[in-house]
């Protein structure tokens, strides 16, 4: 894996061309999931695009670029492109990481439009070998059922995905995940996931995220019920601010033995946000997202972080069509082993919400499009069609925690 060394450094351009104008649109795809995406307008009338896709922000998402448009606008690609990258000390926290992270796909996706090149191609010796998927069965599951989640998990395996990930709780909570009502959950949980494992065979990777919503006791517990479903990675089982840390380190050695990974770190900015959980050997596999940490050059950094500490990188990467493309570019470029993740049929606009060449799953594998650039524009005409729903947003998320 070429990964280990390779730093996506951003790439000198030379056209003169400069940026005329920069905006955000977000689309309604499903009651509880809008996705946002950045378009970048060169004054040729040339647009690359970026996604920064992040539940019950796109106000304030709108208002940081507003803000920023002064600082944007009759740039040269080069001289923005020089300024994308991770800002941990940002007031704006991730939301201004995300507009950051969307600028610099934008940038990216220009620079192979420029260049005649595909993303992925920008770098010598793009390794381009096919990525692993898996298939995020989330919202596509119709009936919170033990059979619901099984029929849906099977779909997707039918439709060629080399991997199977279930988010199997409700409402637990950290605070209430020890308590009788929250052991009644996880409880409903562990069924879920035994028949999906009954249901998807005992040799496809089968993968849980907890989204922060357990106690370290409730994890452990939780982990001990699972012996048997043959879990490939275990997901986020508690929050993951610095107090936490020593617990998720034990959950770690509690999951090794009994044969699965610990997985997270989902949220981090920058190398730097990864380097905690890195040197303090939290997990055994890391997740970036393309749309948070930075952009490529930061996702590169903390793949070649990771390697020096023996951890596999795995993109978070549940979101829209943009940011898949994008998470596949930049994974064909680093020779990425761990498997991609892609959400499976939560909406039909994940394909015909864009126009171009999309990344093709093939034989369980994602291959990197050939078109200059990111190989897909959204598909601006039916934008009107899907108003972005009113999403809530709940001081009782444990991804606040």
């Amino acid at each position: 894996m070429r990964s280990h060394s390779i730093i996506l450094e951003t790439r000198k351009i030379g056209v003169s061309h400069r940026v005329a104008d920069v905006g955000l649109h977000v689309i309604g795809v499903a009651p509880r999931s809008n996705w946002s995406f950045l378009k970048l307008v060169m004054d040729d009338g040339r647009c690359g695009w970026g996604e920064l896709t992040l539940r019950a922000h796109e106000d304030a998402m709108s208002g940081i670029l507003t803000r920023m448009m002064p600082s944007i606008r009759n740039l040269s690609l080069d001289d923005l492109a020089a300024l994308c990258k991770a800002y941990p000390g940002m007031p704006a926290g991730r939301a201004g990481n995300a507009v950051m992270s969307a600028l610099d796909q934008a940038c990216k996706d220009l620079a192979g439009q420029y260049l005649g090149q595909p993303i992925c191609d920008l770098w010598d010796g793009a390794d381009r070998s096919p990525l692993r998927s898996y298939a995020t069965v989330n919202r596509s599951v119709r009936e919170r059922t033990p059979t619901g989640f099984a029929e849906a998990c099977k779909a997707a395996a039918s439709a060629g995905f080399q991997g199977i990930k279930i988010m199997p709780f409700d409402a637990v909570t950290p605070q209430t995940a020890s308590s009788s009502e929250g052991e009644a959950e996880v409880g409903r949980a562990v069924q879920r996931i035994l028949a999906v494992r009954e249901a998807i065979g005992p040799d496809l990777p089968l993968m849980v995220d907890c989204h922060w919503r357990l106690d370290g006791a409730a994890a452990r517990r939780f982990i001990d019920a699972l012996r048997e479903a043959r879990l490939h990675w275990l997901e986020c089982p508690v929050p993951e601010s610095s107090e936490w840390h020593d617990i998720i380190r034990t959950l770690r050695t509690h999951a090794n033995h009994a044969d699965m990974k610990l997985a997270g770190a989902e949220n981090i900015i920058g190398a730097a946000g990864a380097l905690p959980f890195l040197a303090q050997g939290l997990y055994d596999v890391i997740m970036p997202d393309i749309k948070y940490c930075g952009g490529y050059g930061e996702f590169s950094r903390i793949v070649a972080l990771a390697a020096n500490h023996n951890v596999t990188v795995s993109p978070h990467n549940p979101s829209g069509p943009v940011a898949h493309a994008h998470t596949v570019h930049v994974c064909s470029a680093l020779g990425i082993t761990e498997a991609v993740e892609q959400q499976f049929a939560e909406s039909p606009l994940f394909e015909t919400g864009v126009c171009g060449y999309a990344p093709e799953l093939r034989d369980g594998h994602f291959l990197a499009g050939t078109a200059p650039g990111l190989g897909i524009a959204v598909e601006e005409a039916i934008l009107g069609d899907h108003p972005p729903g009113d999403i809530p947003l709940s001081l009782s998320d444990p991804s606040f925690a």
